[in-house]
């Protein structure tokens, strides 16, 4: 259980720090900020369940990007550095939450 809460926790401030970025994005609704809070603590739950037989960095990597993907074909629609920008943040992000569910999971 203690996996999932950290996986709850870090999505939590994934979905923070991602927030801060967009805000320098104009003209986003509300919405926008909604989703990617929900959308960074669905992955961070779903890097704490996954059991990939890999480092716990690719973990997260991989499965924000593949959880990311649908949005990110939206947005490289409207920019394509905005794409780019989604795909660095979904990088670092993601591998930050791999490394602190791991990090937490350890110390049990």
């Amino acid at each position: 259980m203690k996996q999932y809460i950290s996986g709850f926790i870090s999505g939590v401030i994934a979905g923070i720090i991602n927030c801060l970025f967009l805000l320098w994005a104009k003209d986003l609704e509300i919405t926008v900020y909604i989703s990617t809070l929900i959308t960074w603590v669905v992955i961070g739950i779903l890097i704490s369940s996954v059991d990939f037989k890999l480092n716990s960095v690719f973990k997260g990597i991989i499965v924000s990007l593949l959880i990311s993907l649908p949005s990110l074909v939206y947005t490289l629609s409207n920019s394509i550095f905005g794409a780019v920008w989604t795909i660095i943040t979904t990088i670092m992000v993601g591998a930050f939450i791999g490394y602190i569910v791991e990090f937490v999971n350890k110390k049990r």
